[in-house]
């Protein structure tokens, strides 16, 4: 009787967690164009992750996109692909870390140092790009491709969010005493989310994608450049803490810049889909819920305000939600796919 009391409120808990889930996702999936909770099973997801790969398995991922390598709609899979080829680029990215970071420590090394930097910022964002490369089902935009917007894209945006940041006054507070007003961070998310989905835009219609999985992956590579070079920028600067401020970026990038952009290109193509791009599909409502959650998201990183007055508490639960919105939008993705499969045969 004991054990029943004490476990009946965790799972009531449990329980209370679950219909949260389902209720938010059932209610965000209907913006894009879909019904009902969305179900992710994470275990199978990444079940790939710690099975052995051969370099001809890597090299079949790597060579997807062109002219002969693209799949026909029918050879199109609409289950959840299961990635692990992102988990050994970052395998790479930290042994080439913890290397750079032993030279720099041990040997006192001061050229390590440009190294250690330039790997602390791509580890995260351009693994998690590959993650999204691998998810993408169609399998239509080539890796060259995806470089070529991780970097240009990732710069443009960073110059564009400049030019925005012009025409944004922060408060006395921000500028006196360094802290986040929720106005300051409102402007600051606006402003950085709006730079990306601009330059998001331009490469979606230069490639002419014409799926919601498509504008995942250009709008993470948009959005893993625009990570990389920032942080870049801010190790560069961190002095004494470049090595603390190189690990606090890199872990959090999970669930930052990269998803925030993967959001807002896998929502435009909601709206696109195999039509030519138009501003005013951003006016389209089904985009603008999704993108006004990636501006709370990077507002409410930005804002100075913890939860049970932990940041990391919070820095956690953004992560969540940010990848929550992602698989609800990959999920939309997937059902696309049986959607065209059945006007195809219609």
């Amino acid at each position: 009787m004991p054990a029943t009391q004490e476990t009946a409120p965790v799972a009531n808990e449990s329980n209370q967690i679950k219909d949260l889930y389902d209720t938010a996702t059932a209610k965000l999936n209907h913006y894009t164009g879909e019904e009902g909770a969305v179900k992710v099973n994470l275990s199978d997801l990444f079940s790939e992750v710690f099975k052995h790969h051969s370099k001809g398995e890597a090299n079949a991922i790597f060579i997807a996109g062109t002219e002969t390598t693209t799949p026909a709609l029918a050879d199109v899979s609409d289950e959840w692909a299961k990635p692990w080829l992102f988990s050994r680029i970052l395998l790479g990215f930290l042994l080439a870390f913890a290397v750079l970071l032993y030279m720099a420590d041990a040997f006192h090394n001061q050229n390590a140092i440009p190294g250690l930097i330039l790997v602390g910022a791509f580890a995260v964002p351009f693994s998690g790009l590959v993650f999204f490369f691998e998810a993408d089902a169609f399998k239509d935009v080539s890796l060259f491709e995806v470089v070529k917007v991780f970097f240009i894209g990732g710069i443009f945006s960073l110059v564009v969010t400049l030019f925005l940041y012009q025409f944004v006054t922060f408060s006395t507070t921000s500028q006196i005493f360094g802290v986040m007003t929720l106005k300051d961070s409102l402007s600051i998310g606006l402003v950085e989310e709006l730079g990306k989905v601009l330059i998001i835009s331009y490469f979606i219609s230069q490639l002419n994608v014409k799926h919601i999985l498509d504008g995942i992956l250009i709008g993470a590579a948009v959005g893993a450049g625009f990570a990389a070079f920032e942080t870049a920028g801010y190790i560069y600067s961190a002095g004494d803490q470049l090595v603390a401020v190189a690990i606090l970026r890199g872990w959090s990038a999970i669930g930052g810049h990269l998803v925030w952009a993967a959001i807002s290109g896998g929502a435009l193509m909601v709206v696109k889909r195999a039509k030519p791009f138009k501003f005013s599909q951003m006016l389209d409502v089904r985009f603008l819920v999704f993108f006004a959650l990636a501006v709370l998201m990077h507002a409410t990183l930005d804002w100075d305000v913890t939860i049970l007055g932990s940041s990391y508490a919070k820095l956690i639960l953004l992560i969540v939600v940010a990848w929550i919105i992602v698989f609800v939008l990959m999920s939309a993705g997937l059902k696309e796919i049986s959607h065209l499969k059945q006007q195809a045969q219609s």
